[in-house]
């Protein structure tokens, strides 16, 4: 143990809970302690957007995929990231603060009724346990590469410290914390960025194709790891526009902030810190595997270059940012669990109880979750990289969500029988078709191509079946199509018309000219 890395641990841990206990006050209701609703300021609850987003576990998955596949890990970022960031904020954030909503199960149960409700909390409950699981796998892989601890005492260290600090301040100390370790991040990966320019340089020209972003794609090929109709239609569409429109920490971060304009910009003024931390992590992970003279794996590709060529300081400094990134986004879905367990679930079964009777309850949930979530983990080992079980897992939950929202959106015949039956039937089909590519029955390129392809037939299916099973219209409905007054009251300023052009204009450019 190298005494920079003793001090700046101590540093960055004491800030964290410092932070932490900081946000910890008299809660005068559940909903201050669960979900923090406008309650925050606007570059607050943005950074605490991009920092759940951007944070390590996406770091380590990114840079896991641009060693696998080259840049054509920049189309999760771009093409998986943008359109679905300004359809977020320029549609469904709005329709969601115009119900009250302070979630997505609280606008389905809104628009559909109490089951939909439910079925939808169950269901990300699910989501948040997997994404927890992966959170605790990535923390064990960059302790065991860079300090070599085991496997098992590395998540339990790295569970103790969230568990401190969320129990302590709930979500907004998830918050506020998640906006501190984003800056430790950036700081700690930007030199490996340099570096790796100047030791590669030399060698691009000499492998083009995992050098350009579509050059070694075809057009619709299954059986290739990747293909251009999956990126754009299973990823870009589907993947990308169910989790930015149905993910409920995201659409929880972007809740926070004040006012319904806030809110509308906090994804936009996201997406421009996206792309930038898009270089952060992509080039040194398509560098990795020709900079490293030894075998790893690709989740072990960005730990690995860091402990080769980092000094001392800096080796601590990017360990302390890689940890402090991936103990965010547990925390923020330790946090969300909480959320939905209490306000989706228990307070439903017992209702009627004293507001510090639910916070108590929040206080339960959040171990339990940290405790379910150590049996996930392991399933992690199944996968060449954690963005494969990633995707696997919006495929499965997000997906058919995702569409019954677009249905209940734009159509007002749109039932709650329909609803849940297509969300039933969205999850069974992906379920279906992992299990035929698990089994040999169909076959993929790529678990990665089957992720996109599984997306695609579960949103069909789940959109088809809540279209079919309708209802007489109904005048109460909130349906953007036919409500011209809420039409009205959704359209865009000006300014926030600018910046999301603006955003998608930059996106293109560099996918155009650069790659």
């Amino acid at each position: 143990m190298n005494p920079w890395v003793i001090v700046i641990f101590a540093l960055c841990l004491a800030a964290i809970l410092w932070i932490g206990w900081g946000a910890r006050r008299s809660w005068s209701s559940s909903n201050d302690y669960l979900n923090a609703s406008r309650s925050i300021s606007l570059w607050a609850a943005a950074l605490a957007f991009l920092a759940y987003n951007c944070g390590s576990i996406e770091v380590i998955g990114m840079s896991a995929m641009a060693a696998q596949y080259g840049v054509q890990a920049f189309h999760f970022y771009w093409i998986g990231g943008i359109p679905g960031i300004i359809f977020m904020g320029l549609v469904v954030l709005p329709v969601y603060m115009r119900t009250g909503a302070r979630s997505v199960p609280e606008y389905l149960g809104t628009r559909f009724g109490p089951s939909v409700r439910l079925l939808n909390a169950c269901v990300s409950i699910v989501g948040t346990i997997c994404f927890s699981g992966v959170a605790l796998y990535t923390l064990a892989q960059v302790l065991h590469i860079i300090l070599g601890w085991p496997f098992l005492p590395s998540e339990l260290a790295c569970t103790a410290v969230v568990l401190m600090y969320v129990l302590a301040g709930g979500v907004r100390a998830s918050i506020l914390t998640s906006v501190f370790q984003l800056f430790v991040m950036v700081a700690g990966l930007t030199p490996l960025l340099f570096f790796t320019f100047q030791l590669n340089a030399g060698t691009w020209a000499h492998r083009s194709d995992r050098w350009h972003l579509w050059k070694p794609l075809p057009f619709f090929a299954p059986r290739a790891p990747l293909d251009r109709i999956g990126v754009l239609l299973g990823l870009g569409f589907v993947i990308s526009f169910s989790y930015w429109c149905t993910d409920f920490v995201m659409i929880q971060r972007a809740l926070t902030a004040r006012t319904a304009e806030d809110a509308r910009k906090v994804p936009l003024l996201a997406g421009f810190g996206k792309m930038a931390i898009a270089f952060l992590v992509v080039v040194p992970g398509v560098a990795g595997p020709m900079l490293l003279h030894k075998n790893v794996s690709f989740d072990q590709i960005l730990p690995a270059l860091i402990v080769s060529k980092f000094g001392p300081a800096l080796l601590a400094l990017a360990t302390a940012a890689l940890l402090g990134g991936m103990m965010s986004w547990l925390a923020g879905n330790v946090s969300g669990f909480s959320a939905l367990c209490v306000e989706e679930v228990y307070r439903r079964l017992r209702p009627n109880r004293s507001e510090r009777h639910y916070i108590r309850s929040g206080h339960f949930a959040v171990p339990a979750c940290l405790l379910i979530a150590q049996s996930t983990t392991y399933a992690s080992f199944a996968f060449r990289d954690i963005m494969e079980f990633l995707q696997l897992i919006v495929a499965f939950f997000y997906a058919p969500v995702f569409a019954v929202v677009i249905a209940g959106l734009f159509s007002r015949r749109t039932s709650e029988r329909g609803a849940f039956a297509g969300i039933c039937t969205g999850i069974l089909s992906a379920f279906a078709i992992q299990a035929a590519f698990w089994m040999r029955f169909v076959s993929f390129g790529s678990q990665m191509s089957a992720d996109f392809y599984e997306a695609v037939l579960s949103f069909c299916v789940g959109i088809c079946t809540c279209v079919l099973i309708r209802r007489t219209p109904q005048p109460t409905v909130n349906s953007i199509w036919f409500d011209r007054e809420l039409r009205r009251k959704l359209r865009p300023s000006p300014r926030l018309a600018l910046l999301s052009a603006t955003l998608l204009g930059v996106c293109v450019i560099l996918n155009i000219i650069w790659w």
